[in-house]
This record gives C-alpha cells, structure tokens and sequence, in this order.
C-alpha cells in the first residue's frame, strides 16, 4: 500500500514486495491518475473513484484521497471485490491521518 502526493511523491508505504521501486512507483501512478482524471473530465464522465490496472502477475488499484492518491499492488490472484471494499472503508481514516 502507497499513499502518494498527487506530485509523484511516497508519502507513507507498507509493503513487502521489493521488485520495484517505490519512487518510480508514485512517479507512474501519479501520471495515471492524471490521464484518468482528464479521460473523465473530456468526456464529462466525472471524477474517478477506483482505477483498477490488470498485469500478468499483479493487479494494482488507485482511488484518490483528494490532495493524495491510495495505491494498492496486489497478488494477480487476490479477490478483486475485496481489495475495492477494504479501500473504500479505510479511505477516511487515510483522509483523516494526512
């Protein structure tokens, strides 16, 4: 779990994979985000709640806090509708703690 400044930068993160780079991370999702939130805006679909990205082996989730994003990277097999129902109840106590 990443919680990452709209600018590109890990504010707080747990984590126990070390594959990837947590910086280059913030940096990728913080421009996903931003092309989301424009595809919403251009074609008046309004804000994104949840981005869900599918891979091959992993499936990483992105909800925005407002000033900040929740970045989720999960096991390619973890229970999708779980992991979107555990966002969404933390979400406020993430808001809160920021």
């Amino acid at each position: 779990m990443f919680v990452i400044s709209k600018d590109g930068f890990v504010i707080e993160s747990i984590t126990t994979a070390g594959a990837f780079n947590p910086d280059a991370l913030a940096a990728m999702i913080t421009a996903a985000i931003g092309a989301t939130e424009s595809m919403g805006k251009e074609l008046e679909l309004g804000r994104p709640e949840i981005v869900t990205m599918e891979f091959t082996g992993s499936i990483v989730l992105v909800m925005d806090l407002g000033d900040s994003v929740l970045a989720l990277v999960a096991d390619r097999n973890a229970v999708l509708g779980r992991l979107r129902y555990e966002m969404k109840k933390q979400a406020p106590r993430i808001r809160a703690a920021l």
